[in-house]
């Protein structure tokens, strides 16, 4: 996937299945709205490594609507849930630029 997203771990990414498009636009549109933020998205089929990888599988499992909306966890931080996970290796302000988008989202919704 290198020819259609940056080799350089510095965006966000969100994630969804190929029935939850409009979602993952939504989501996505929202956090474009955080400044200084690269948002990079895919909807893929449950059989590409990685799109389960999260805490939406479940929401999936029960046909409801998710996104994940990730940093690429460890494939960025090597020590992502080993001893080494420790709060010096976060980005906190985008981190907050994140939260943002998804204020943004909510406050915009229906």
């Amino acid at each position: 996937m290198s020819w259609l997203y940056p080799d350089r771990g510095d965006f966000i990414a969100v994630v969804g299945r190929m029935q939850d498009i409009n979602v993952v636009r939504q989501v996505k549109a929202a956090l474009f709205s955080s400044r200084d933020l690269s948002v990079y998205s895919m909807n893929a089929p449950w059989f590409i490594p990685g799109i389960d990888f999260s805490d939406h599988l479940n929401y999936w499992q029960h046909d409801i609507p998710a996104v994940m909306i990730t940093d690429t966890a460890f494939y960025r931080n090597k020590q992502y849930h080993l001893p080494g996970d420790t709060a010096d290796r976060l980005n906190y302000q985008k981190m907050a630029q994140v939260v943002d988008g998804v204020i943004t989202l909510l406050y915009n919704s229906k």
